[in-house]
C-alpha cells in the first residue's frame, strides 16, 4: 500500500458557479485533471485529502461532489478546511456517507487512523497570530485548533507509543510561517516529537511564495494544495 495527498480540490459540480477556473489558467479544468492524474492511486492506497473539497454548503447538497471523490481510487481520509461549510459531526457525516454509499470515504476529526504502514490524524488549524489583520475570533479559533492538535498528538502516542510506524499530521492550513518560521502549531507538531511528517495546504497562486517544504527537528513538511501539486497526488510514503 502506498499513500498519496492533495488537498483543495475545491470540487464545484454541485455548485458549477463556484468553480476556481475563475482564477486563471492555472485552474483550467482541474477538475478533470485531479480525476485523470489519480490513476497513479491503486485501490489498495490511501489518498490523504486535508479539507477544502467541496463548495458545498450542506452535505445533502454535495451529492455530485462526493460521488466525485468516492469515485477516485483509493481509501480517502478527509479532515476540513476554511471553505467545507458541509461539515458537520462527526456521527451525522458518517451516516450521510453510508447511506449514500459512500463508502471510499472516511472523516478523521482530531483522531488517529491507524494502518500497517503508518498512523495518520488530522485538524483544521487556522490563521496563525503571526498573520496581518487577526481578530478577537480569529484568536479564539486558533486556540481552540490548537487543542485540537493536542488531542491529534495524543492519539498518535497513544496509536504507537513506541513510535514504530511513521505518524503522519494533516492540517489545512500552513503550520509554519514563511521560510519555515515558528509558529504555536508548528512549535506543538515539533515538540511533541510524535509528528514526523505534516502536509498543509490551502495556499494558492501568489500565496504559493509562503510555502515552506524541508524538515524542521524532525518533521518533514509538505504542501499537497492541487493547484500548486499541478493536480498530481503527492506520494507521501
Amino acid at each position: 500500500m502506498s499513500i498519496y495527498a492533495m488537498a483543495d480540490l475545491h470540487l464545484a459540480l454541485d455548485n458549477p458557479d463556484k468553480t476556481m477556473e475563475v482564477f486563471g489558467d492555472a485552474w483550467k479544468d482541474y477538475m478533470s485533471r485531479i480525476k485523470e492524474n489519480a490513476s497513479v492511486i491503486s485501490d489498495d492506497d490511501l489518498f490523504l485529502l486535508p479539507g477544502d473539497l467541496s463548495w458545498a454548503t450542506y452535505l445533502s447538497e454535495a451529492d455530485k461532489d462526493f460521488s466525485f471523490i468516492n469515485s477516485l481510487p483509493g481509501k480517502k481520509l478527509v479532515i476540513r478546511g476554511n471553505h467545507d461549510y458541509w461539515w458537520s459531526t462527526g456521527a451525522k457525516m458518517r451516516k450521510e456517507l453510508e447511506q449514500k454509499g459512500f463508502d471510499t470515504i472516511t472523516i478523521l476529526k482530531n483522531e488517529a487512523y491507524v494502518t500497517d504502514e503508518a498512523v495518520i490524524t488530522g485538524t483544521r488549524g487556522w490563521k496563525r497570530l503571526e498573520d496581518d489583520g487577526i481578530t478577537a475570533e480569529d484568536i479564539k479559533i486558533h486556540n481552540r485548533e490548537l487543542e485540537r492538535m493536542k488531542i491529534c498528538i495524543k492519539g498518535l502516542s497513544e496509536a504507537d507509543p513506541e513510535h514504530k510506524l511513521p505518524h503522519i499530521m494533516m492540517i489545512h492550513f500552513p503550520p509554519c510561517g514563511k521560510g519555515g518560521a515558528p509558529t504555536d502549531y508548528s512549535e506543538l507538531i515539533e515538540g511533541s516529537g510524535m509528528v514526523d511528517i505534516c502536509l498543509y495546504g490551502h495556499l494558492h497562486g501568489r500565496a504559493h511564495a509562503q510555502i515552506f517544504e524541508g524538515e524542521k527537528n524532525g518533521t518533514k513538511y509538505f504542501c499537497v494544495a492541487a493547484d500548486y501539486l499541478k493536480y498530481r497526488p503527492f506520494r507521501v510514503l
